[in-house]
This record gives structure tokens, C-alpha cells and sequence, in this order.
């Protein structure tokens, strides 16, 4: 019996050591079941539990390991345990008594030991808690002490991450130059594999933490498809969920709102049970995505419990509160946020300033909505971010617009639509789109002004954003344009953001001029007509179904038959009417046809059953009937077998 404890314990080491954490989980627990293991096997079985379960299921075995290390007079052992658990309970489960109780053992059991690893974990927790009440000068000199300490001693993990919570303070305090420094710093150690897994983690979360404060969504795209990588390549299991949210996030401001609001809902179930405050984050983000839907009533069921997880829902609640119209309770909703004594952070108020502009506006308070957009310029040019820059010039185009200063608008909101456009932040784009057309008819440029009011209502159909698209048809008179049957194309770059990174800026950008200019002549070709272009894919009309088709069909087999590596491409077909407005299409059939395009994956071609009827140039596969967001009755498609 011992020998067969001994071989599942040499196997269950081996196997956390190789980080197989299924094998090492079963191997650690039989062993602990035949006889109890000694704490520093509970430390290994305690972290195999928490990458193939959660961290709730691996609490027992952490506890029983402190204990263990107590009983073993180990109490720096014990301290660092007592840290870990207390980080769990009161940053994790929010069960912040349960989470200070065993902070406070953690303090007491250091009080007479000499200086070590463990004080520096301890304070990198400490800095958590002055971070979580807006201390930002606490939260830098707490960085500052684990560095040092974790310098001295040799322990890389939490040099690296006492670096990260310095960054994290020096940006929020508005010194991004030697923020950034720091961040990359910490970024790169945990690229370059030089930490433990759970290390790593927190490197990239809170990485993507910080690109996503200033609005550099890029990055945090490009980091967020790191971490989901990495958690995948590791096998660990509870961490994509707080990744989703973070790719929820990135979702939603380049318009692809579908995606978004089922990543941020999957990732609000999976952690509610044991990471209340990430599934907070998540509901937020759920209720963001769905008031830019247009479904109101579920927006305001996602803030609600998003603030009862203890997430602050501004500025989402008052934004909802304006789309229903209440405006004097928006605006004292949102004065309110900005005033909050908890809130000093540069990015945390650029986060609030655009309600305040939009809110104030409505409130007919223009004094208010101008230094909104005065401030909200201040931290643009101080974070100097794509997106931040674009929303301080929006923000100033909507006071001007609003002001009388027609001039100026056009001037400010040209600016904030051309850095959406190149951020590819589709939604972003198009209200700047809707606001540069009323800017334009206000300065009596008629024919600008249905240009562009005209690209905005296309663009919003597309997205499936319905209030504004309803605004958009409200400014462009739904008595304008003929209607017509057309056949449309939808394509999509699936997994643009890590084709991206494989490839290299260089490589990428080549090949997607490759990828447009390929599709633009196969277009062509086919008597396709191109009725938008984005970063991610194409908008086609075509007057023949079977035109339709071939073109899918020439795109999916040039992507496929082309060398090296190219954008994996999805393609949604459907036939239907539509209003054709100057140089766009509206109405509920393009509406279908967007949808059926998000349904399918890389290299798929998924068309309705209407438009495949007939069709024999391709075998139709895989039928079955869908809801689709925004349409009554469901849909029936099928998927093409292309290959």
C-alpha cells in the first residue's frame, strides 16, 4: 500500500511538473485518499484542482495545506498560503471579512519573521486592496516594495508582477510614458515563459486591464488572444471565461455585436458561481452590448446585476435611461458618477465623459456637455490612444453641432469618423457617420448630408444596432428609395486578430490588400456590386442568385488553393427585399442576411433556404432552422458543401 502511494505520488509531482493537470489532479487525489499527503503535495494537488476544476473546488486543499504547514512550524509557508486564499475569498468570491481574516493571519505570521518572498506577496495584495479604493500613490509604492523584494531574493514572478501593479498606478495617474515602460517590461517576462502559469495569467489580465483603460483596443485584442492561447495550451480551465470578457469587450467596439453579447454571456454564466466580481464585469459588458442592440428591457436586466455583483453600471444605466427618454434622471445619474470622490483615475473619467456630453446635450445643459468635451480632449491628448482621440473629437462635433456651429461639427466629426474607421470600430463609425450627416445639413450641404446619413443606415442595419438604425431612417425619410430583390453576399475575416499576430504587421497588411483586391475582381466578375467595405470583410449586392453563389464559391477556392497563409473567410448568402437608398440597401432583409453571415465559421458558406432553392452548382448541406436576433420567425438555412 505505501509503494502505491509513493508511485501516484512521483507520478502525480511528475505530472505537475510537465503541467498535466488532468493526470496530476486524479494521481495527487488518490493518494490523498489512500493516505494524507504532507503540505507541499497539498500545495500541488490544491493547484491541480484549480486548473482542471475552479478555485473554489481547490480552496479545501489549500486550506489543509496551511494548516499542515502551521502544524510543520512553516510560518512563512503558511503566510504565503494565507495570502493566496485571502486574494481568493475577498478578491475572487467578494466575501471580503473572510478574505480580511486571512490577510490579517498572514500579517500576524510575518510580524517576526526576517524579510522575504512572502512580505513581497503580501504587499503585491495590499496594492490590490489600494488599487480597489482609487490609492493610486499606495498601489505604486506597494509595487515598488514587491519588486525590490522579489529582486533581492531571486523570485521572478514577483518582481514581475510588482512591476505590473506599478504600471497599472503610473497610468491611471496620467505618466503613460513610464507606465508603458513598466507594462512592456512585465509583458515581455511573461511571454518569454518565464513564469509560473498562474503568474503568466495575472501578467496578461492585467495587461489587457490597462490597454482596455486607455482605450487601446488593439492591443488589448491582440493580448486577449494571447491569454485565450495560452489558457488553452496550458489545458487550465477556469480562465478563458474572465478572457471573454476582455474579448466581449474588443467585440463590441469593432460592431460585431452578436459575437459579443453571446462571448459576454457565455462568460457571465461560467463565473458567476465563483468569480462574482469578473461576472459582474461580464453583465456589464452584456448590458453595454444589448442597449447598442436596442434591446432595452434585457440591457437593463444585465446592469442590474452587474450592480447587485457590485459593478458600477455607469455609464451604461444612464445612457439606457436616455434611450428611454428620461433624460433628467440620466443626467443626474451621470453627474453623479463623475463626481464621486472614488473615481481620480484619468481613464476612469474618460470612460463617463462621452455620456456626459451626449446626456448634457439632450439636457439642453450645453455648458456642461462643452467642458465634458474639454476634459475628455485633456485625457485624449494625454493618453494620445486612436479611440480617445476619436471620441474627444466626437464629443466636440456634438457640442459644436449642437452649439450652431455647423462648420466646426463637419471638421471635428470627419476626424472622430476617419480614426474609428482606421481603429475598424464599426459602430463608432457609423454614429459619427449619423452626426456628420446632420452636421452637413445643418451647413446646407443636402447631398453630403444623405450620403452619409444613407452609409450610416446600412451600416446599422448590418450591425443590427435597431434604435439607431430607426434614428438613421427617421433623419433620411422612409419615403426615400425603390424597393428591390437582391441577392447578398456577407463575408467576414474570422480570427483576424490572431492571423494578425502569427503573421506580423508587415505580412498581415500584405496580405489583406491580397485578400481585397482578390475578392474585389471576383466581385467584379460575378456583376457583384460592392456596397461597403470594411476591415474585416465585404457587403456585395448581386441581381442574380446564381451570380451570388459562384462568387462565394470563387472566394472560398481562391483562399483556399492561395500559398502561405491568408484570412480565413466566412461568407452568408440570402435572398430578399430590400430599399435601395443612393448607394446602400436597408430593411429587414439585409438585416437576415448579416445574420446568416455570423452563423457560420472559418471557410464555411451558409446561405438561407430561399436563396439556395434551385441552386445545383454546389451540394446544400446541414439544413436546420435558427432564430435570428431582431427577426420574428425563424429561419431556415443550409450550408454549402464547397469543397
Amino acid at each position: 500500500m505505501v509503494s502505491q502511494v509513493l508511485d501516484h505520488l512521483d507520478a502525480g509531482r511528475e505530472a505537475v511538473a510537465q503541467r498535466r493537470w488532468a493526470d496530476a489532479y486524479e494521481l495527487l487525489r488518490g493518494a490523498d485518499e489512500e493516505a494524507p499527503l504532507a503540505p507541499e503535495d497539498l500545495e500541488l494537488l490544491g493547484e491541480a484542482t484549480q486548473w482542471t476544476a475552479d478555485p473554489e473546488a481547490a480552496m479545501p486543499y489549500y486550506e489543509r495545506a496551511y494548516a499542515s504547514y502551521l502544524e510543520a512550524e512553516n510560518p512563512r509557508r503558511a503566510a504565503y498560503l494565507a495570502t493566496f486564499i485571502g486574494h481568493y475569498y475577498g478578491g475572487v468570491r467578494m466575501q471580503r471579512s473572510v478574505g480580511n481574516g486571512w490577510l490579517s493571519r498572514a500579517t500576524r505570521l510575518l510580524v517576526d519573521e526576517p524579510e522575504g518572498p512572502e512580505h513581497g506577496y503580501l504587499a503585491l495584495e495590499r496594492a490590490l486592496l489600494a488599487w480597489g479604493n482609487s490609492d493610486l500613490d499606495g498601489t505604486l509604492e506597494l509595487g515598488k516594495y514587491a519588486e525590490e523584494i522579489g529582486r533581492r531574493y531571486g523570485d521572478r514572478a514577483l518582481e514581475v508582477r510588482g512591476l505590473q501593479r506599478q504600471a497599472m498606478a503610473l497610468i491611471n495617474k496620467g505618466e503613460l510614458d513610464e507606465g508603458k515602460l513598466l507594462l512592456d517590461e512585465a509583458a515581455a517576462a511573461a511571454l518569454s515563459g518565464e513564469l509560473d502559469p498562474y503568474s503568466t495569467i495575472v501578467v496578461y489580465c492585467n495587461t489587457i486591464g490597462a490597454c482596455r483603460d486607455v482605450a487601446a483596443f488593439d492591443q488589448a485584442g491582440e493580448w486577449t488572444e494571447r491569454a485565450t492561447a495560452y489558457c488553452e495550451m496550458q489545458a487550465v480551465n477556469p480562465f478563458p471565461g474572465m478572457c471573454r470578457v476582455n474579448r466581449a469587450e474588443v467585440m463590441r467596439f469593432r460592431g460585431k455585436l452578436d459575437e459579443a453579447e453571446e462571448t459576454a454571456a457565455a462568460a457571465s454564466v461560467e463565473l458567476e458561481s465563483w468569480a462574482p466580481r469578473i461576472a459582474a464585469a461580464a453583465f456589464y459588458e452584456l448590458g453595454e452590448v444589448r442597449l447598442q442592440l436596442g434591446e432595452l428591457a434585457k440591457a437593463q436586466q444585465a446592469f442590474d446585476q452587474a450592480d447587485e455583483l457590485g459593478h458600477d453600471p455607469e455609464p451604461g444605466r444612464s445612457l439606457l435611461l436616455l434611450a428611454r427618454e428620461r433624460v433628467q434622471p440620466a443626467f443626474g445619474g451621470i453627474r453623479r458618477a463623475l463626481a464621486d470622490d472614488d473615481l481620480p483615475s484619468y481613464p476612469a473619467r474618460a470612460r463617463l465623459l462621452p455620456a456626459l456630453v451626449e446626456i448634457g446635450i439632450a439636457a439642453g445643459d450645453l455648458d456642461a456637455a462643452r467642458e465634458g468635451a474639454r476634459e475628455l480632449e485633456q485625457i485624449a491628448d494625454r493618453y494620445g490612444t486612436p479611440a480617445l482621440l476619436a471620441a474627444a473629437a466626437y464629443a466636440d462635433g456634438q457640442v459644436q453641432l449642437a452649439s450652431g456651429e455647423a462648420a466646426g461639427a463637419v471638421s471635428a466629426l470627419r476626424r472622430a469618423f476617419r480614426l474609428w474607421q482606421d481603429t475598424n470600430s464599426l459602430y463608432n463609425a457609423a454614429r459619427a457617420r449619423l452626426a456628420l450627416g446632420q452636421a452637413y445639413r445643418a451647413a446646407g450641404d443636402e447631398d453630403a448630408a444623405m450620403r452619409e446619413l444613407e452609409r450610416a443606415a446600412s451600416a446599422f442595419s448590418r450591425l443590427g444596432a435597431r434604435l439607431d438604425r430607426e434614428r438613421a431612417a427617421e433623419l433620411l425619410g422612409r419615403d426615400v428609395g425603390e424597393s428591390v430583390t437582391k441577392s447578398f453576399l456577407l463575408t467576414d475575416i474570422v480570427n483576424s486578430t490572431r492571423t494578425a499576430e502569427a503573421l506580423g504587421d508587415t505580412k498581415w497588411t500584405k496580405a489583406l490588400r491580397w485578400h481585397d483586391e482578390t475578392l474585389r475582381d471576383i466581385f467584379r466578375l460575378n456583376e457583384g456590386e460592392v456596397v461597403s467595405h470594411t476591415g474585416d470583410g465585404f457587403f456585395v449586392a448581386f441581381d442574380d442568385r446564381r451570380r451570388a453563389l459562384d462568387a462565394a464559391l470563387a472566394v472560398q477556392r481562391a483562399l483556399a488553393a492561395a500559398v502561405g497563409i491568408t484570412p480565413d473567410v466566412r461568407i452568408g448568402l440570402h435572398v430578399d427585399e430590400a430599399t435601395h437608398v443612393g448607394e446602400n440597401y436597408h430593411g429587414k432583409g439585409v438585416h437576415v442576411a448579416a445574420r446568416i453571415g455570423a452563423l457560420g465559421g472559418a471557410g464555411e458558406i451558409v446561405a438561407s433556404e430561399e436563396f439556395a432553392q434551385g441552386l445545383q452548382e454546389v451540394r446544400w448541406t446541414d439544413a436546420r432552422t435558427v432564430e435570428l436576433r431582431g427577426v420574428t420567425d425563424p429561419v431556415r438555412v443550409v450550408s454549402a458543401d464547397w469543397q
